[in-house]
């Protein structure tokens, strides 16, 4: 096992965080936490790179401290039938957005995707221990079109 590029802070994208334990994980989200860094992209060593050189997945999984609350984003051509997806939390919420800073870009997803910081932990230590397999451990729907409110 090669191990899960994350990439979290703007010397990352030259010189990626390697994360190849369940303990390499909880050492990042103490980081996270501690620093209020709110989303981290990943992508697994240990899957090939499509023709043109480009990974075939992403995770995206964010936490905000100030919430108590985060969120997945997994793109996998390899799934079907959707390949983009977020966690579900509160369906109930609705789709509004709610937004989190990755490295220096804002990104945004539906409300409905917080979920609690430990179900975002655990999906990452799965996506690193499973060599960057989306995450069963947590429910996901298609994002579809998020409204302002």
């Amino acid at each position: 096992m090669r191990g899960i590029k994350a990439i979290y802070q703007p010397d990352h994208f030259e010189n990626p965080r390697i994360l190849t334990t369940p303990e390499d994980v909880d050492d990042m989200f103490d980081v996270l936490l501690a620093e209020d860094i709110h989303a981290v992209q990943f992508f697994s060593l240990d899957r090939p790179d499509t023709p043109e050189g480009w990974p075939d997945h992403e995770l995206i999984a964010g936490v905000r401290k100030d919430r108590e609350a985060g969120v997945l984003s997994s793109m996998d051509a390899s799934c079907e039938p959707i390949g983009h997806v977020v966690s579900i939390g509160n369906p109930e919420l609705g789709r509004g957005p709610v937004y989190y800073t990755c490295v220096d870009s804002v990104r945004d997803f539906p409300l409905f995707s917080e979920i609690p910081i430990e179900k975002v932990r655990q999906a990452v230590k799965e996506f690193v221990t499973s060599c960057g397999k989306r995450p069963t451990c947590v429910e996901w729907d298609d994002p579809g079109v998020y409204e302002e409110y």
